[in-house]
C-alpha cells in the first residue's frame, strides 16, 4: 500500500472510533433505565435500615422512586419474593420512596439509597416494613417512575447482604 494511502486509512480509522466512541456514550433524549449494583449493606447500629446503590438515567418528566428489600425465611432466593404481594410472605421488609434524591438531567447516575421501616403511607396508621434485615439473599427493587407520562425503568434481582 502506498504510503499517501496508508495516512488516510489511518486517519478514517482513528475518526471511525473518535465518532464511536462519542455515541456509545450519548444517551437519547426521554431514556430511562437503571441496575441495581453490588450487595446491599446493612446498617451497622439498625438491621431494619439497608443500603442499595443503583445505576439510573432518567431525563425530564417528575421522578417517583421506590426502593426495596426483602427476605424469605430461609435467607436464600425464594422465587416468592418476587411474586405480587410477597411482603406477606416475606420475614423481612425495608422500603422507602427516596424521590427527592433522584436527580433526571440525561445523565448516568450511580447512587445509594437508604431504606427502612419508618415510611408512613396514607393508607396505614404504621409504618411500612417489619422484621430484621440478616446476611443471606434478599430480593432487591429499583422502581423509577415518571408519574406525568408512566414511564418506568426497573431492577429487580436477588442479591446477597452484606
Amino acid at each position: 500500500m502506498k504510503p499517501g494511502r496508508l495516512a488516510a486509512l489511518a486517519a478514517l480509522s482513528a475518526c471511525l472510533a473518535i465518532a464511536v466512541g462519542g455515541t456509545a456514550s450519548a444517551v437519547p433524549e426521554g431514556k430511562w433505565d437503571s441496575q441495581v449494583l453490588g450487595n446491599v449493606e446493612i446498617d451497622p447500629n439498625d438491621p431494619t435500615v439497608a443500603y442499595v446503590t443503583a445505576r439510573y438515567v432518567c431525563s425530564g418528566g417528575t421522578p417517583h422512586l421506590w426502593v426495596s428489600v426483602k427476605q424469605a425465611e430461609s435467607r436464600g432466593p425464594d422465587a416468592a419474593l418476587k411474586e405480587e404481594g410477597s411482603s406477606g410472605y416475606a420475614v423481612a421488609w425495608s422500603q422507602s420512596h427516596p424521590t427527592s434524591e433522584v436527580v433526571c438531567d440525561g445523565k448516568w447516575r450511580t447512587q445509594t439509597f437508604e431504606v427502612d421501616q419508618t415510611e408512613i403511607v396514607p393508607w396505614s396508621p404504621d409504618p411500612v416494613g417489619f422484621g430484621t434485615l440478616t446476611k443471606g439473599q434478599a430480593y432487591i427493587q429499583f422502581c423509577l417512575i415518571d408519574e406525568s407520562t408512566g414511564t418506568l425503568a426497573f431492577s429487580m434481582r436477588f442479591g446477597a447482604i452484606a
